[in-house]
């Protein structure tokens, strides 16, 4: 959610995105119902249709060509970065959801990435 603060909309309002991955192909927007309940009034809603999830056909090995799969439904990519290790935890998501970046790494250079001093569960920074 986003708000006057971040210069986004008018002062007394705020920006909320709600998303899923829908789990069916019909009535996908049912699927959101409970996160709308949570904001309470909602002056304007807009909704697009569904966007498919899409996997590369090939490795990129051969081509050099290093594809990722689609990215799910955070905001924030805190699936593909940052807090993955309290994620995994909670089980929000799955470690097979956390892996991408580090698949075409391992694609593309031919060794597993490795940050120096990264450890999952171990807060660097003050929140």
């Amino acid at each position: 959610m986003v708000s006057y603060a971040h210069n986004v909309c008018p002062k007394g309002y705020y920006i909320a995105i709600v998303s899923t991955i829908a789990e069916t192909s019909a009535n996908h927007h049912l699927e959101l119902a409970p996160g709308f309940e949570r904001l309470g009034r909602i002056e304007e809603k807009f909704m697009g249709p569904p966007i498919p999830m899409y996997e590369p056909l090939e490795s990129g090995i051969n081509d050099s060509i290093f594809i990722s799969r689609s990215y799910d439904a955070t905001s924030h990519f805190e699936t593909t970065t940052g807090k993955l290790g309290s994620l995994l935890e909670e089980g929000s998501i799955t470690k097979c959801s956390t892996d991408d970046i580090k698949n075409i790494y391992l694609r593309a250079e031919g060794q597993e990435l490795v940050v120096e001093g990264l450890r999952e569960g171990v807060q660097m920074a003050e929140q």
